[in-house]
């Protein structure tokens, strides 16, 4: 069947991204629900329905997003096939994150505090179907298990901006929490534990909230090199290597 991609409306970052992914496989793009497998790269008012009745029929979906890697924003991006993020196990060569010139840092034993990294509203409503208010319910708990101080490092559109003062937070952090953001990567790579609540390429290597005191310091170069291998620039999406990736081909 035919690969349609349904690009967020009026973004034309969305439209490239998706128009170079369906060339590879003779796709299309599309504004209304077609047969066949699907691909987004953001989902919005604009294509939402679509995002619901792909998942709700059962058929394959391909979800991209930015980089796993700070330093790889805007120049590779992370496709996923039937999830929203990669699960972190496989097979590597580890080749392509060694290219990266990623540090992975010693695990840190404790810290003084706890970075919390919630995502937009929007993304937790419309792409998780998230109940409620998700940081609310987070601060909530924390309270109940942790004296140390908690640092909320609020959502902004500039992906950019925001990331350039991670390390900040990360600095002396005992540990990070969030449901999904790539944050939780960075923060594993910098050596600081993580929980994670959602489908996110950095729950191999997390803990749940009640596990705070004890969380999880595994080996990191097989999960990173596995990501690296997950993400894919617009030429090698257009060429096809990354929808063989994807598809054992």
């Amino acid at each position: 069947m035919t690969m349609t991609a349904y690009p967020v409306a009026g973004k034309r970052k969305s439209f490239d991204i998706c128009l170079a992914f369906v060339r590879s496989c003779g796709g299309q793009i599309g504004t209304n629900l077609r047969d066949g497998p699907a691909f987004f790269y953001g989902v919005d008012e604009s294509n939402l329905e679509i995002w619901r009745a792909v998942r709700a029929d059962g058929r394959d979906w391909y979800y991209c997003d930015n980089s796993y890697f700070d330093g790889s924003r805007q120049t590779t991006f992370r496709i996923t096939k039937n999830r929203l993020q990669h699960c972190g196990f496989g097979r590597t060569t580890g080749a392509r994150f060694a290219d990266l010139g990623v540090a992975i840092q010693p695990w840190r034993a404790a810290g003084e505090h706890i970075v919390v990294c919630p995502q937009s509203a929007p993304f937790m409503r419309n792409v998780i179907g998230y109940s409620g208010d998700w940081l609310e319910h987070t601060l909530a708990a924390l309270k109940n298990l942790t004296q140390r101080q908690i640092r909320v490092r609020n959502w902004s559109a500039d992906k950019g901006k925001l990331a350039s003062t991670l390390q900040q937070d990360l600095a002396g952090a005992h540990a990070l929490v969030t449901w999904s953001s790539a944050a939780a990567i960075t923060a594993v790579l910098a050596g600081v534990p993580v929980v994670t609540m959602g489908q996110c390429a950095a729950e191999r290597m997390a803990g749940g909230l009640t596990d705070l005191e004890s969380l999880p310091m595994l080996e990191r170069t097989e999960w990173a090199g596995v990501l690296a291998d997950n993400e894919w620039s617009l030429e090698e999406m257009r060429d096809g290597t990354a929808w063989r990736a994807l598809n054992g081909a």
